[in-house]
């Protein structure tokens, strides 16, 4: 635990800092350059000396420094060049005397971290020089001036593969202290060995208040999520008073700041309609009852609050009454609003739950210091370590929870590995062991954050990212996503059926797992919680992929869709009832609307005039659901669909053409070249044993499927299997395949079969592949067939 043992009682109210203002640490003309002495821990160790690899580079703090007549000088930043050879991991573990090797393994992650051979390959280190300097135009901020020099290792197989799981492009440079010249910016600046410095967080929130201003100002994100204030739309907002020591109603229009955090396993103390009247009474939550119940994590976040001088902390599971389920709904559909509202969002981080205290918060619990070694007398070299490499090792990073409230923070303070890091929406990063580049400080440090509307690429992006977390209660997983997805709604001005945007849906249909997956099922009944058609129904990362094989531009999508599409999608209502809607339509009931982004018309393309003669002379005119209930085969209720302005069953209900073709070992050679996925391919072969396209199915499904077997397929829609080459004429080039979905049929026992019929059974989707267009008429057994499927 970070905290300090003492925390019960009065006197943890009482730890922060009488500043209240964040102005009054802020002289926001100057940028603060004072050094804090070099860390006591950093002394050469009995017998240290560089060997006789590391004495060969010829280090000097001279060489970490730009000057005229170097030939980096008002020269633009150039790549690396891995000339530098320090030899095998294996030996430099060895070499524990000498300080500069030990600094190397570090900043790759750690001598425990970095492996000595890969797949029987020796794992050796290379490093570049390379330089760092300002960055002149926020639009291009991988280009800078070269000002000082730094040094940068990577860990390689003796093939040149890359070794996962370590740092990514991690850097040495020369200690502050130490520079040659009277500039210290760009060198590594010490902090303080014992605790964080809420002096400096102090200066960093002034700095944006001040000189940032409209550009990180919350209002921005709340316009353009069509949200006001969570005063307004969350019945009973409540906040903890760090100064009244208990739950209140925020008044309208204050500052607030959230806590993101993991909960962890185990109970939790909560605010419930049974004590909400007593930690609402003050002082409530000085008492040592409520001290001694309320997390580690949650302690400290109220610490930093008072430390950085703000009054109001939201934290949901003592600021939404947990059993008030109609305000608990409204406060969880409106995660998006509170989090983008907030002054400031505090990240824990680098707790691993609610009892794990955030470290650095109070003297002594800062943890390891940083990663600095001593070459010489006066010459001391550092690691500049980056948060984002501590983070992706955290469980912070893997929880769907976390997920949105961290997308949401417009200016958000990261506790992690004992330090504390600033981000908002016009700096990159500010950290306590890195000078702050002056032209952040001033807002014109880096190109807006602002949405880039027109890049399908951005919302296929959050689906992802999201799908790739981890959640304890697979329940949640239209909850946890509720702020997403209503961004998602309101920037593509769209539905959302079971965390699909239905604007776009046949191509949004075509996602691929990008891990190994398994059904998403209720930990109580093992019930699916989601379709299996959408990657919500699934645990593991989906990938959406429309900017990969089309175009990122959304106006192109809609045109392009349309002469490439044909179902009618309906979701239907219940199982007990005959009621279906149609998946894709305008708020005003009408199939034309004008875009609000691109102000022009925009047509309902789902149920326009079919394409006659597309499946040559089959009968394609049944396209309305027919009337049937699906009770008595006993499907599974899925998870509330809460993200959904027309929630359904999750059951879909259209008309498409099937075939029943043959699964086998592909002949065909595989060029698929995106992610791995470690999914089985399999080769599609039709009536006269040709092959006519493959699928990719889980390798747990092909246990219990052993090739060669006849599987029925539907026909979604028209897409691509690879990149175009040119986007722009990619409606032109070759490529153009019908996508298919293999589908398992369930029957009113639970029995699985490799065709079937409504409404005696309903139909899962086992993979998406694809055929070559002209290839649909070779179908094994009756032929093609125009077919009614109800999808679940």
């Amino acid at each position: 635990m970070a905290s300090r043992d003492d925390d019960s009682g009065s006197d943890f109210w009482e730890t922060a800092s009488e500043g209240r203002s964040e102005a009054s640490d802020v002289d926001a003309a100057h940028v603060d350059r004072e050094l804090l002495p070099v860390p006591s821990h950093v002394a050469p160790r009995p017998g240290d000396n560089l060997c006789h690899v590391c004495k060969k580079l010829k280090l000097s703090p001279r060489r970490f420094v730009v000057l005229p007549g170097d030939k980096e000088w008002n020269r633009g930043n150039k790549p690396d060049k891995l000339n530098l050879d320090l030899g095998k991991v294996h030996d430099m573990k060895e070499k524990t005397d000498c300080p500069l090797c030990r600094l190397i393994l570090q900043s790759l992650g750690g001598p425990d971290q970095i492996p000595t051979a890969v797949d029987g390959e020796s794992v050796v280190v290379l490093m570049s020089w390379n330089t760092n300097g300002p960055r002149p135009n926020p639009a291009a901020p991988w280009n800078h001036i070269p000002e000082v020099r730094m040094l940068r290792p990577y860990a390689r197989t003796e093939s040149g593969n890359y070794v996962d799981g370590l740092n990514l492009f991690p850097e040495i440079t020369l200690l502050a202290n130490d520079s040659p010249t009277d500039s210290v910016a760009y060198f590594i600046r010490p902090i303080r060995p014992s605790m964080i410095d809420f002096s400096l967080v102090r200066k960093w929130l002034g700095y944006c208040q001040e000189h940032h201003g409209q550009k990180c100002w919350r209002n921005l994100a709340l316009k353009e999520l069509n949200r006001s204030h969570p005063t307004k739309e969350v019945p009973g907002f409540r906040c903890i008073d760090v100064d009244q020591k208990c739950l209140v109603k925020l008044p309208q229009g204050a500052r607030y700041a959230t806590l993101s955090y993991v909960w962890g396993q185990g109970k939790k103390f909560m605010t419930v309609k049974s004590n909400l009247q007593s930690l609402e009474t003050p002082l409530a939550l000085a008492t040592p009852e409520y001290m001694t119940l309320i997390p580690a994590t949650i302690r400290d976040a109220i610490h930093i609050t008072k430390e950085i001088g703000m009054r109001y902390l939201w934290v949901d599971s003592l600021c939404i009454v947990q059993d008030a389920f109609e305000t608990k709904g409204a406060a969880i559909q409106a995660m998006d609003m509170v989090y983008s509202a907030a002054d400031l969002v505090i990240m824990a981080a680098g707790s691993e739950h609610a009892d794990a205290g955030i470290a650095g918060v109070y003297p002594g619990t800062r943890g390891a210091g940083q990663v600095i070694e001593e070459i010489g007398p006066g010459f001391r070299l550092a690691a500049r370590t980056r948060y984002q490499d501590s983070l992706k090792k955290t469980a912070y990073s893997t929880r769907a929870w976390t997920y949105q409230e961290s997308h949401f923070a417009l200016r958000a303070l990261i506790f992690i590995n004992g330090c504390a890091v600033f981000r908002c929406q016009n700096n990159d990063a500010w950290e306590e062991h890195i000078f702050e580049p002056e032209n952040e400080m001033s807002g014109e440090g880096r190109a807006s954050r602002s949405s880039e509307r027109n890049d399908i690429g951005q919302y296929e992006g959050l689906m992802q990212e999201y799908s790739s977390r981890v959640l304890s209660f697979q329940a949640d997983i239209y909850n946890a996503f509720a702020g997403v997805s209503r961004q998602i709604k309101c920037q593509l001005d769209t539905d959302i059926c079971h965390g699909l945007p239905t604007i776009y849906f046949d191509w949004f249909l075509l996602w691929r797992p990008l891990s190994l997956q398994s059904r998403r099922l209720l930990e109580t009944t093992g019930q699916p919680v989601g379709p299996s058609w959408s990657w919500s129904g699934w645990v593991g990362c989906s990938w959406s992929h429309i900017w990969d094989w089309y175009t990122r531009r959304i106006e192109r999508i809609g045109k392009g869709i349309q002469k490439r599409s044909w179902i009618v999608w309906y979701q239907r209502q219940g199982h007990d009832t005959t009621e279906c809607e149609r998946l894709v339509r305008f708020n005003d009931g009408k199939d034309i609307a004008v875009d609000p982004i691109f102000k022009a018309e925009r047509r309902n393309f789902y149920g326009q005039r079919f394409q006659k003669g597309r499946f040559g002379d089959i009968n394609c005119s049944r396209r309305e659901p027919t009337k049937v209930v699906l009770t008595s085969i006993n499907p599974p209720t899925y998870a509330p669909d809460i993200i959904s302005h027309h929630s359904g069953s999750g059951f879909l209900q259209f008309w498409t053409l099937s075939l029943i073709l043959r699964t086998s070992e592909p002949t065909t050679v595989d060029t698929y070249q995106g992610p791995p996925d470690k999914r089985k391919r399999l080769g599609i072969f039709d009536s006269s044993g040709r092959e006519v396209g493959t699928i990719r199915v889980q390798p747990s499904w092909i246990d219990e499927h052993p090739a060669p077997e006849e599987r029925e397929v539907i026909l979604l829609c028209e897409a691509r299997d690879e990149r175009a080459e040119d986007d722009g004429l990619v409606d032109e080039e070759p490529g153009w395949r019908y996508m298919v979905m293999m589908l398992e049929w369930r029957d009113a026992d639970g029995g699985r079969h490799a065709a079937g019929s409504i409404p005696s059974m309903y139909a899962e989707r086992v993979a998406v592949g694809s055929i070559g267009k002209a290839d649909w008429s070779e179908s094994l057994g009756a032929g093609p067939v125009w077919k009614e499927v109800i999808l679940g």
